[in-house]
């Protein structure tokens, strides 16, 4: 019996550690379920110009056959089509272990076919921010996420010059979440409050 109550204990104890307590201030909301799909989020991108023609597309190399899928395009189709488009060697969101596909846009303007291929040119394309979905497309160009279970890792406040919000930074091996302040500006300027780990578990996700 003795030893029954020493295993609870241990396992309380493990629960106490792996976890910390987050405060969350006034204020926020929790981030809509919806924008875990990262095409809604593209969905809602207003760049910075009205280009005659643009489009987001993702990019899979493959040794047989390259596989392109275009996510979302505006404007101009009969102009884009005088145009001949080259996916780039390399983009942004680069996924598919061992990271063999990225995203990337390509948008037309002075008679010109140009090709946006690192966070630092897809915060150029967007410019203001106009809107929650791209600020959270911004963060997690730079690998912070929301978690849609947690509102101290999936939460955020319109502000007077951009967002506040309250993101998730993983690890995969132990699987491990930090809860992360974050203040974004309306250009998609950002500084970051790491207020620690709020999950650890001791098993690895390679995924």
């Amino acid at each position: 019996m003795r030893m029954k109550k020493v295993s609870i204990l241990i396992f309380f104890s493990l629960i106490s550690c792996s976890t910390n307590f987050v405060r969350i201030e006034n204020g926020f909301t929790k981030i809509n379920d919806e924008y875990l799909d990262r095409n809604k989020l593209i969905e809602q991108i207003k760049p910075n110009k009205d280009y005659i023609y643009w489009d987001y597309a993702t990019f899979r190399p493959d040794l047989y056959k390259n596989k392109k899928e275009v996510i979302r395009k505006y404007g101009d189709t009969l102009i884009r089509n005088s145009y001949t488009f080259y996916p780039p060697q390399s983009g942004f969101f680069n996924e598919c272990l061992p990271g063999t596909c990225f995203s990337y846009v390509t948008y037309i303007e002075n008679d010109d076919v140009h090709y946006v291929t690192d966070e630092t040119e897809m915060k150029k394309f967007i410019g203001k921010i106009d809107n929650l979905p791209e600020a959270i497309l911004i963060l997690e160009m730079y690998d912070l996420w929301f978690d849609h279970k947690e509102k101290k890792a999936g939460s955020f406040k319109k502000t007077a010059n951009g967002y506040e919000l309250y993101m998730m930074k993983a690890k995969g091996c132990p699987v491990t979440r930090e809860s992360i302040k974050v203040e974004i500006d309306s250009i998609g300027n950002f500084k970051l409050k790491n207020n620690g780990v709020y999950y650890k578990s001791n098993n690895c996700d390679m995924s």
